[in-house]
């Protein structure tokens, strides 16, 4: 347990990743704090209850933003998902400056594993990317963290499981490395914990690699029925360019570097296998998309 008692601000802390955060930072003992847009929502509750100080303001609250990081400790930058790119460079840049501005202490980013080198031409993954180049350039001790594939993308619908298949972005030989939301939190309050060894680091975070065959033997273990697994077909690829840009970055990009699950496990001694996430968290979500509860 940390001997620092400021709170560590939490952006998205009513969503997956920011929630996966303020709950793991809780258990190790970090007070939490969270700017919620709506501080009587179902989750904006529920964070209330766990101990969350809410804070009730926007990403374009600048003064509220400024207000809610005084005094804290560090700082957990997510975005939004369904945000435009350009919004989502906007926020992001905008967290960041006030950070620095105020003279926060560790600044951790969530980006995401599609970042590289490179613009890739996708505007959601750019967006990132510039993020992250404006990050660098500050006066600020500050971390990027890079979370593989989410284990949940698997099993969202639409993606055939409720015609006895999977459709994914990988060929059946190939492996495809994955992180479980819940872990990212463990992971970011590793991170705070010390951050002589992260500060100024880019670390791409996974939970397990797996290949299209054991994902297939995986859901059909945990299904109770027979699930075959199929990479998407090529013209589904070419018609959506975040999907085929994902596919190219699997085999050929950034999504195909190999990131060391013993070193993971060092950082993150609870670190879930797909199988393990697929038989507990993941089986609500598994069964609502085979359309029949599992066996």
């Amino acid at each position: 347990m940390t001997n620092d008692k400021r709170p560590v601000l939490v952006f998205g802390a009513t969503g997956r990743q920011g929630g996966s955060v303020a709950k793991a930072l809780m258990k190790a003992g970090w007070p939490v704090r969270a700017l919620v847009r709506d501080p009587v929502g179902p989750a904006s509750i529920a964070l209330r209850d766990a101990g969350v100080e809410l804070v009730t303001g926007s990403f374009e609250d600048t003064c509220k933003i400024r207000a809610a990081m005084k005094d804290t400790h560090g700082i957990f930058s997510v975005l939004p998902a369904n945000l435009a790119a350009d919004e989502e460079v906007r926020y992001g840049i905008s967290i960041a400056d006030l950070a620095a501005e105020i003279g926060i202490t560790h600044f951790v980013y969530s980006s995401g594993a599609s970042v590289g080198d490179r613009l890739t031409g996708v505007a959601r993954f750019d967006a990132k990317q510039r993020i992250e180049a404006h990050i660098r350039k500050l006066p600020i001790i500050a971390t990027i963290v890079r979370p593989m594939i989410f284990m949940e993308m698997l099993v969202r619908p639409g993606f055939g499981l409720d015609k006895g298949r999977l459709l994914s972005l990988i060929r059946p030989e190939h492996s495809i490395q994955l992180t479980a939301v819940e872990d990212i939190g463990k992971f970011v309050a590793a991170i705070f914990a010390d951050k002589t060894r992260f500060g100024g680091v880019t670390l791409k975070i996974a939970s397990d690699r797996v290949t299209g065959r054991d994902l297939e033997a995986a859901f059909t273990e945990v299904a109770g029925r027979p699930i075959s697994y199929a990479r998407f077909p090529d013209d589904v690829l070419a018609a959506n360019a975040d999907l085929a840009h994902m596919a190219w970055s699997l085999e050929n990009g950034p999504l195909a570097e190999h990131v060391g699950l013993t070193a993971m496990r060092e950082i993150n001694p609870e670190i879930l296998s797909f199988r393990s996430w697929l038989a507990a968290s993941g089986r609500k979500a598994l069964e609502e998309a085979l359309g029949a509860s599992a066996t």
